[in-house]
């Protein structure tokens, strides 16, 4: 996946200028329709006619270059998308567009640097080792076992103390990692069964049994491959948050179902800026409290703050809505928002869980 966005990032990072560095040649056929290229974009049908076909330092100083290009685009667009929240929705639907950069392009960059921040300070300060489950470390881990399957305990105490007694022993029971865990930090799969054979209640159908049995040895395949589980997390983060994008789209097209001005498109441009902006927002936290640890505690709380004073005055703006009505929606928006994150991440965890 990692690949997959740097390539999204060469190809949204193009085209931010007017390219007058790396001119197509006149006279030549477009590849796409075959209409003779006047210039950079094809005059027929709008395709790029520059080949990324280089080497790849080639594309990334192009890119560079691109991202810092004369023209300004990038640089009115940032300062007025982070420090005037809705001015630039607002100016781009009222037809003033050839000024920014695209919406979709500077949320297709924006989200590229976002993630390749995440796994970079991964690699560095190595975020998803510190996060690993080992029983065999100074702090011992206890796994609840049952007929439902297998899931995390509480870590236990270093000091000596006995295992309390579960709230219905037919059916749960607490075991010690090291009941099941083999020399070779695997678990013991013939053990782990047993287990949840004898802790089972009677009444229990050979089904519920042996979808007892997958459970658990999911959840063991997935112990013995955290690294597996961590890169399946790492694949589909990136995916996953693309699908803000059209639920908070919706929630805008809900809120103002009776404007009759205003188009599905106005609030998918005004969802694509928003989410630009949570972006660059989780970028900034994210190389603060690296430089700055000691801002990790404030980080959230700032966070949710300007969240939430960036959806009212976006609704003032775009939507010409009252204080009140703004002072809403903004509390509207940002409950379903923060439900919305919470069941993507869920979600991610699941589905990292089942693909592992």
């Amino acid at each position: 996946m990692e690949h997959d966005i740097e390539a999204a990032g060469l190809g949204a990072a193009g085209g931010l200028s007017k390219g007058s560095h790396h001119p197509v040649t006149s006279g030549q056929p477009c590849e796409n329709c075959g209409a003779v290229v006047p210039d950079r974009f094809c005059s027929a049908c709008g395709q790029l006619a520059s080949s990324f076909h280089r080497p790849v330092w080639e594309l990334v100083t192009e890119s560079v270059a691109d991202m810092f290009a004369l023209d300004g685009r990038l640089f009115r667009s940032l300062p007025l998308l982070m420090f005037r929240p809705g001015r630039m929705t607002r100016n781009y639907l009222d037809g003033k567009r050839a000024r920014y950069v695209p919406p979709f392009r500077m949320f297709l960059l924006s989200s590229v640097i976002f993630f390749l921040t995440i796994f970079t300070m991964n690699d560095t300060q190595h975020w998803f080792t510190d996060w690993r489950l080992d029983p065999r470390g100074d702090v011992s881990t206890d796994f609840t076992i049952g007929a439902q399957g297998v899931s995390p305990a509480e870590p236990a105490s270093t000091e000596p103390a006995t295992v309390s007694a579960p709230a219905d022993p037919p059916t749960l029971a607490g075991v010690k990692f090291s009941d099941i865990l083999l020399p070779d930090g695997t678990i013991d799969r013939e053990k782990m069964h047993g287990i949840i054979r004898n802790q089972a209640r009677a009444d229990i159908t050979p089904a519920e049994l042996q979808a007892s049995f997958l459970a658990a040895d999911k959840a063991a395949k997935v112990y013995e491959n955290q690294d597996r589980f961590g890169g399946r997390l790492r694949q589909w983060a990136p995916r996953f948050s693309l699908l803000f994008l059209p639920v908070f789209a919706l929630l805008l097209t809900l809120m103002y179902a009776w404007w009759r001005k205003i188009y599905v498109f106005d609030h998918l441009v005004a969802s694509l800026h928003f989410q630009t902006f949570l972006y660059i927002l989780g970028t900034l936290i994210l190389l603060s409290t690296a430089i700055f640890p000691h801002l990790a505690y404030a980080a959230p709380g700032l966070a949710l703050l300007a969240v939430f004073v960036y959806i009212y005055r976006m609704l003032r703006v775009i939507y010409a809505s009252g204080r009140v009505a703004s002072l809403l929606g903004a509390t509207v928006l940002l409950i379903f928002s923060m439900i919305l994150l919470v069941s993507l991440a869920v979600g991610l965890v699941i589905l990292s869980f089942v693909l592992t």
